[in-house]
Formats: structure tokens, C-alpha cells, sequence
């Protein structure tokens, strides 16, 4: 991902995209057998845009404060749980 995707990403909203084009996370599964660097490649592939995804009808912005966990903490906690 280059930094403009990256920050494309994080500036696209609801109002940007239908919720047909995005995809539903509740159905990716992530292979757990492979290394925490190929899930993270794995789960980006998948989701195309890793901060707006859906859950079956739902729309929903990925978002972590600057205060708190980081963003690559947070993302890993994400595959660990998956």
C-alpha cells in the first residue's frame, strides 16, 4: 500500500462508497497458519480499503484514537482474534 492509498483510505466515508462495494469481513477468513505479516497482507488484500469495510448490512469506519493502542497493535490484535 503507498502512502497516497493509504491516506485515500483513511479520508474515504460513507458518503464515498455504496455498501455493495464494500466488502464484508464477516466473510474472510484469514489463514492463522501463516506469519503475522502475511495475515496483515491477507486481511488488506481481501478488505481492498482496511478502514471501511461491512458487516453483513452494516457500514463501518475503522478508526484509532492517537492517544491510545497504535494502529499496527490494534490490526495485529485484529488477526490474532480471527
Amino acid at each position: 500500500m503507498t502512502v497516497e492509498e493509504h491516506k485515500r483510505f483513511l479520508e474515504q466515508g460513507f458518503d464515498d462508497v455504496s455498501i455493495d462495494k464494500l466488502v464484508d469481513i464477516s466473510k474472510i477468513r484469514i489463514d492463522r497458519g501463516r506469519t503475522l505479516e502475511r495475515r496483515k497482507k491477507q486481511y488488506v488484500r481481501a478488505t481492498k480499503n482496511p478502514y471501511l469495510v461491512r458487516v453483513d448490512k452494516t457500514m463501518v469506519k475503522i478508526k484509532f484514537a492517537n492517544n491510545g493502542v497504535s494502529f499496527e497493535e490494534a490490526f495485529e490484535n485484529l488477526l490474532l482474534m480471527s
